[in-house]
């Protein structure tokens, strides 16, 4: 399970069975950006668990506008 919530207490949760990757990172976010209405900042561990690194940075530079991600520490 993947989940974020907002500071109005709003919560956003996708459920998977496999490992997580890039492209189930990427879907969920894109969720997440859908109809917010204004940027969002998300915090995240580092994921370097998925199979695809890369297509998941082309897709933050692709959506800078929208989303800026912090990631947590090791």
């Amino acid at each position: 399970m993947i989940s974020a919530i907002n500071n109005e207490g709003k919560v956003r949760f996708m459920i998977y069975k496999d490992s997580m990757i890039s492209s189930r990172l990427i879907d969920f976010m894109n969720r997440l950006i859908k109809d917010t209405g204004r940027k969002v900042y998300l915090i995240l561990d580092k994921p370097e668990g998925c199979t695809t690194v890369k297509m998941f940075a082309k897709w933050l530079e692709k959506k800078k506008d929208k989303i800026t991600v912090f990631y947590l520490p090791s």
